[in-house]
């Protein structure tokens, strides 16, 4: 055993040449790998001693190994069936008459490795050869895997699903089964049961594989596709458990799945549904729960759909816990971990733990990325504390996330911090109320769309066609603020073109809040006092919002500059490529109703407010 080392890092350094040239081969080659090992292991087990006494791997390799690995499997099928999983129906043997020379070495490499090791020996590394070998073949796309989560991820859904001993876990799509064994590795667990379902052929039987090296019980880890439903209610039959585990396949996994099993059956079927298919998992395996069951599962952003709102009017959401950008590789890079619960403790009544991600680059997710964002430690002492912190997590009622449309986007809610002197007078209130879209609050001008298409405007407004205005106009090239954010028109030029007289309601009004359209969105800008006599177009670069009476304009805007609003502005700005996204994403920005609210006159004070003055002012653009 003294040169593993060595043969580990010769081995990986052949597979991952022969996964450049061919993934199939690379994939076959691991399988051969973990395959060898399991037969070493049994063959040593006087249990099976009677079906691997004839045959002899020691000192042989390739064809004749191989061929001899497939004859003892098939003895061993006939004498224990539970070993069917490991049944390559003639697909090892013939991997060795491929024209592969890298291949033959590849598993020459490991036959010499494994004809090293005692059984003693497979037992003390199997641990280290999974975390070492079988996650980076994974992370380096040697094997296929349409999304691949960091094992730190793994942990804290496993930390989230609060697992006793003895109970049972079920994965609707396990994979290469890295959840089972991030349980199964953990202290006290060992009675743990699991139940599993996965449509792909080769990782059902490698994760059954590399299982049994561990000494898991996986008969009930079976082939099969939990997207199969009736069309009748009255036909569903689930399996009870008492905790469910999911990492939904993308839309992208699920088209290969279909590929596989014929794509036009599977939708005439109605089977999976491609890119939505998360929630038919996550559905799935909430059908899949105890009365008393707990389910983890990542989802991407987004709100509910319609049929999924029980989860909230029963009380069942526990957590959304949003991971930072990237942490999950190959899927939708904006994704959330989210708890399930139906049996919530008294004190987690009414409430749902919220977590954010405070990363604001394009970082790969990575150690110091979690530990800058404190995603481990605070997140999982506050969740089980249950108790908010400022910046990192919040408790936010039930009734608040109805009130905001069902959203699980933890950066929907003012979690982040923000300065002392930005704080608003109840905090509590400003954290728990209800959050509304900009769009929904106000009305947006693009003056280029305004001017180019001035017809269609005209008839909306039951203008006569063509009339134009008539008002000397100024543009307003570029955004200019100073350290209070007050828009500064120190360059105005005379506008020679035609105006629609529809356009007029373009032109810029007091308390207006500009947006710099391209390269910089951040930038944010508030009219203050126009001349009476001056008629200020802005340009093609701007965005205007101008808010309705029920929303005072000065708040909206505080908020906006502010270090939440910033937050808000970067979230959304993440996956900004293209110039015509801007509009869409800040009319999606979502702010907390009773902050921005405009002054009733019933209310004490005045309704006019000063324009906060805080950290961050922005720049000329």
């Amino acid at each position: 055993m003294m040169g593993l080392p060595g043969s580990v890092q010769d081995f990986m350094y052949l597979l991952s040449k022969l996964g450049q040239r061919n993934r199939l081969l690379s994939e076959k080659a691991i399988e051969y790998f973990w395959t060898s090992m399991l037969l070493k292991k049994l063959s040593q087990n006087v249990r099976f001693s009677d079906v691997f006494w004839r045959f002899v791997f020691f000192g042989k390799s390739g064809q004749e190994r191989a061929d001899l690995m497939e004859s003892a499997i098939s003895e061993l099928i006939v004498e224990h069936p539970e070993f069917s999983f490991i049944d390559f129906k003639g697909e090892l043997s013939a991997a060795f008459k491929e024209d592969s020379p890298l291949f033959h070495r590849t598993c020459a490499c490991a036959d010499g490795m494994i004809d090293e090791l005692s059984v003693r020996d497979i037992d003390l590394l199997t641990d280290l050869l999974y975390r070492g070998m079988f996650t980076i073949a994974i992370d380096s796309n040697l094997l296929y895997s349409d999304m691949i989560v960091p094992m730190e991820i793994l942990e804290m859904m496993v930390d989230l699903l609060e697992i006793e001993p003895g109970m049972t876990v079920y994965d609707p799509a396990f994979g290469y089964g890295r959840a089972f064994y991030t349980i199964f590795k953990r202290e006290g667990f060992d009675y743990t049961s699991f139940a599993g379902l996965e449509i792909d052929p080769r990782k059902w039987r490698l994760t059954k594989i590399v299982l049994s090296l561990f000494g898991i019980d996986v008969s009930k880890l079976v082939r099969g596709d939990s997207l199969m439903k009736p069309s009748k209610e009255t036909l569903y039959v689930e399996e009870g458990y008492d905790r469910v585990i999911i990492e939904p396949p993308t839309g992208e996994r699920m088209v290969l799945q279909e590929l596989k099993t014929d794509f036009f059956l599977r939708n005439i079927l109605d089977i999976s549904s491609g890119l939505i298919s998360q929630w038919d998992f996550i559905t799935h395996g909430m059908r899949s729960m105890k009365d008393d069951g707990k389910l983890v599962t990542l989802i991407t952003r987004g709100a509910l759909r319609e049929g999924n709102k029980e989860i909230i009017d029963n009380d069942w959401l526990e957590a959304v816990v949003q991971l930072p950008l990237g942490a999950v590789h190959g899927g939708n890079d904006d994704c959330c971990l989210m708890v399930l619960n139906k049996a919530k403790p008294a004190i987690r009544k009414g409430q749902v733990f919220m977590a954010v991600s405070k990363s604001d680059g394009r970082e790969p997710f990575c150690f110091e990325v979690r530990e800058e964002n404190l995603l481990l430690d605070s997140v999982m002492r506050n969740f089980k504390d249950w108790k908010g912190e400022s910046g990192v997590c919040a408790l936010l009622p039930i009734g608040t996330i109805k009130q905001s449309g069902y959203s699980l986007v933890p950066a929907d809610y003012p979690i982040i911090p923000v300065e002392i002197d930005q704080l608003p007078e109840d905090y509590e209130t400003f954290l728990t109320s209800p959050t509304v879209e900009l769009g929904s609050i106000g009305e947006f001008f693009e003056s280029n769309r305004l001017r180019n298409s001035w017809r269609a405007d005209l008839l909306e407004d039951n203008e006569a066609d063509g009339k134009r205005y008539d008002g000397k106009v100024y543009k307003y090239p570029r955004l200019e603020v100073d350290d209070n954010g007050i828009v500064q028109f120190s360059s105005l030029e005379e506008y020679e073109g035609d105006l629609a007289k529809a356009a007029e309601k373009a032109l810029l009004r007091k308390n207006d809040i500009i947006f710099n359209k391209r390269n910089d969105i951040s930038t944010v800008g508030l009219v203050a006092d126009i001349s009476s006599d001056a008629s200020i177009l802005p340009s093609g670069n701007l965005i205007v919002f101008r808010v309705a009476g029920d929303y005072d304009p000065i708040k909206v805007f505080d908020i906006l500059r502010g270090d939440y609003g910033q937050f808000l502005i970067r979230e959304a700005t993440k996956h900004l490529f293209m110039e015509f996204l801007p509009l869409r994403i800040i009319q999606a920005l979502r702010l907390p109703v009773e902050a921005i609210r405009a002054q009733r006159s019933d209310e004490s004070g005045s309704p006019n407010k000063e324009v906060l003055k805080g950290e961050g002012s922005d720049s000329d653009v």
